[in-house]
């Protein structure tokens, strides 16, 4: 015989067990809380939570990664910055490169020919010099010296190179083609 119980009604009583089956419920009314609104998070749908964003965080950090190492704009951009023949050995020119707001500077080194880097110190931002010696470019800021034929940290604050700047010829033209930074 199968008897009917209504989990609400406090004087019901299940045969298995023999308990009150309302003694779970009047704790619950005593306790000022709403039950029917509160909804069930497991710990497997925590878990799933926590993977899925750790996942999407994942691919985000890689699709900016990507992003981050694609070049800025087109990959070749030539700028004319002097004529073939134009500079002396020793002889150096600044030019804007890769536009207004950015400076290169050329350099025909004795016994190397021509060299260009971007005039702009890694340390503070200073514009670099020419010394003229064929071995130096200087800092005026912070007493900062490059080797004007790799542009590499010879003195002073600068830890980092000097970005270099790719030249091409074409037609008794020099171009500046691109900053490679390093």
């Amino acid at each position: 015989m199968v008897q009917e119980v209504n989990p609400h009604d406090k004087q019901s009583t299940g045969e298995a067990t023999g308990h009150l089956i309302g003694t779970r419920e009047e704790w619950r009314e005593e306790f000022a809380y709403p039950w029917d609104e509160d909804e069930v998070v497991t710990r497997r749908d925590t878990l799933r939570f926590l993977l899925g964003g750790a996942g999407a965080l994942f691919l985000a950090t890689g699709a900016l990664a990507i992003i981050g190492h694609l070049p800025a704009g087109p990959g070749v951009q030539a700028l004319p910055v002097a004529k073939v023949g134009e500079l002396a050995e020793n002889d150096w020119r600044v030019f804007d490169f890769p536009d207004q707001y950015a400076q290169g500077i050329l350099i025909n080194l004795p016994g190397k020919g021509l060299v260009a880097y971007s005039d702009v110190c890694p340390h503070l931002s200073c514009a670099v010099i020419y010394q003229g010696d064929g071995k130096h470019l200087h800092c005026p800021c912070h007493e900062g010296l490059f080797d004007a034929t790799t542009g590499n940290v010879l003195a002073g604050p600068p830890t980092r190179p000097l970005p270099l700047i790719q030249l091409a010829i074409h037609e008794g033209t020099i171009y500046a083609v691109k900053v490679i930074p390093r």
